[in-house]
This record gives structure tokens, C-alpha cells and sequence, in this order.
């Protein structure tokens, strides 16, 4: 009798410890997947002495999985738009896309396809925002540029709201940026050049957005382009405090020779990318040549007319987008 009571409690106790290992294992995996709905970084300040070289000392995420498309003013998506969307549904696996707009509701044979597609169901969310028409007091008052520069504030304003991953609306995700997730901040940075604003990866309490915002105070160039968008963020703060964000300076939303590589050659170079910026805005002065008689540039492409384009960027259409290739 006394042997089966021992036994008894010999099962129990071994049972009570392969319990704890599981609970301790359970643990481990949620704290290295958490996110920033965490306790930590609730401030600014509390990301001093936070190493972006490395990221997390264990590895876990502190960016959300959310991926951010802003669409002022654009109710319809073109083919490059949902061929983005759907690019970063697959290959980001996003809990949440957020496309922040101006407008009501979304219509169209390509938002249709959008919806259609499996998965996307409790994914996709509209998220109301007021077009900027002012910085720190400074009206956006130049017609040629203020839609450019009102996306380059609503942007930084967004990822100091949720954090996430910030796309432009022709910025394609190739792979998953999850690595990234454990940084304070990542972006693309060039060595010798200005960062790029079109793909973001951040934590809501980076300290260089603030940063970056606060160098439009007193600051703010309605003639150009770029200046707020990247010199004059590189320059003032990035320069000086580059252990402020995680430098990635390729294959990262890159420029130099994009427009080459997917418009006018065929092979895998484009699958060794994190993320690409397409330059669809910029295709007359990117693409210097044409492919034959029916391919030519600029195009604004569409599911018929891209099947006649042999090259890298109809690949990556091909991946992602539910579309007949029979010429």
C-alpha cells in the first residue's frame, strides 16, 4: 500500500514539474514575441542607451505588426496600388492594414480584388484622418508640392500614434520585415546619402520622430521635394545622433539602380530585396529605353497590358496578384 501511495505522488510530482515546463516555455515565447502593447517604451525617454545596432537584448518584438498606407484624396486603387497591398498582405502577414484616408469608403474593380482575397478579412481597417495643412504653424501652401508634404507629416504623425510599418502606396514588401521589429526605429540609409521616407519600420515612442518632426519648426521648404522629407532630417539629427535608428543601407526601399532592375531586366536579383520602392511617379526619367514595340515606357501598367513585359516587376505582380498570364 505504501509503494502505490509513493508511486502516486512520484506521478503527481513529475507531472506537476512537466506542467511548470510548459507554463515557463509559454513564458518564454510570449515575451520574446511581445509587442508594443508591452510596459516598456511607454515614453520616449525610457529608449536612452537602447542599442539599434543589435535591437532587443532577447530579440523580441517591440514594433507592432501593423502596416500603415496613407490614401489622401485617392478613392480608387490603381493595379500598382493593390499589387502593394496584396504584397504586403502575403509577405508581411500583417495583423492590421490601416489605410488612413480623407474619404468615406474605397470603390473599384482593384478594391474588389483587394477584398476578395483570402485572408484579408478583419485585416484591412479605413482609419479617418484630416489632411495636414500646417506644420508648427507654417502653412503647406505651395499647390505643386502640399499633397507630397502633407503624406510626409501624416506619416510621422501615424507611426507616433499606432508604431508599425509605414508603405508608400508603390512600395512593395518582398519579404518579411519582422527582423526589424526589434528596433527602436529602422530605416533606409544610404551611406554618404539622406535617408528614404518610403518604407518605416517603428516603435510609436522612437525618438527620431520627434526628432525629425521637430526639425520642420522654423524650417519648413514648401519648393522642395525632399529637403523636410530627408536632407534636413539626415543632416540635423542623424548626422550627429545616428544611434537614434537602425541603419539599413540595402535593399531597403533603395534607389540607386531600382528602376533598371525591375523595369527592364529578368532574373532573381529583386527576391534578395526587404522591400522596394517601385518609382512608378518616376518612370519617364528613371527608364531611358523601351523593351520592344508593345513594351514600352512609361506605362501606367495594368492586368492586360503587363503580361507583355518579360521583366523582374511582372514576377512580383505574378506573386501576389490573382491575375490570367496568357498573353
Amino acid at each position: 500500500m505504501k509503494r502505490l501511495c509513493y508511486l502516486c505522488l512520484f506521478w503527481m510530482a513529475l507531472s506537476s514539474i512537466a506542467v511548470y515546463t510548459v507554463l515557463v516555455s509559454r513564458v518564454d515565447i510570449s515575451r520574446r514575441l511581445f509587442t508594443a502593447d508591452s510596459v516598456l517604451y511607454e515614453h520616449p525617454d525610457e529608449f536612452l542607451g537602447f542599442n539599434n545596432v543589435s535591437g532587443t537584448p532577447d530579440g523580441c518584438y517591440i514594433v507592432p505588426n501593423i502596416v500603415h498606407f496613407i490614401r489622401f484624396g485617392l478613392q480608387e486603387f490603381s493595379f500598382v496600388d493593390a499589387v502593394c497591398l496584396l504584397a504586403a498582405l502575403k509577405n508581411q502577414k500583417p495583423d492590421k492594414i490601416y489605410l488612413h484616408t480623407d474619404l468615406p469608403n474605397f470603390y473599384g474593380r482593384h478594391c474588389k480584388v483587394i477584398l476578395s482575397t483570402p485572408g484579408i478579412g478583419g485585416v484591412i481597417e479605413l482609419k479617418y484622418m484630416r489632411v495636414p495643412d500646417q506644420i508648427y504653424g507654417q502653412t503647406l501652401n505651395n499647390l505643386g508640392w502640399r499633397k507630397y508634404h502633407a503624406s510626409d507629416i501624416a506619416r510621422l504623425q501615424i507611426l507616433m500614434k499606432y508604431g508599425g510599418i509605414y508603405l508608400d502606396n508603390d512600395s512593395y514588401i518582398v519579404q518579411s520585415l519582422d527582423t526589424f521589429r526589434k528596433y527602436e526605429m529602422a530605416i533606409g540609409w544610404r551611406p554618404g546619402g539622406n535617408i528614404s521616407n518610403q518604407v518605416m519600420v517603428a516603435h510609436k515612442n522612437a525618438r527620431f520622430l520627434r526628432e525629425w518632426l521637430l526639425t520642420y519648426k522654423d524650417h519648413y521648404d514648401s519648393h522642395g521635394w525632399y529637403y523636410n522629407a530627408g536632407i534636413r532630417p539626415t543632416q540635423e539629427v542623424l548626422s550627429r545622433r545616428p544611434e537614434l535608428v537602425h541603419r539599413v543601407s540595402r535593399r531597403f526601399a533603395e534607389y540607386h539602380g531600382v528602376a533598371d532592375m525591375l523595369y527592364l531586366s529578368k532574373s532573381d536579383a529583386w527576391m534578395d530585396h526587404y522591400a522596394i520602392h517601385l518609382y512608378v511617379n518616376h518612370m519617364k526619367a528613371l527608364v531611358r529605353r523601351n523593351l520592344s514595340s508593345e513594351a514600352t515606357y512609361p506605362v501606367v501598367f495594368n492586368e492586360d497590358n503587363i503580361r507583355l513585359y518579360p521583366v523582374n516587376f511582372r514576377d512580383m505582380v505574378y506573386d501576389v496578384y490573382p491575375i490570367n498570364r496568357t498573353v
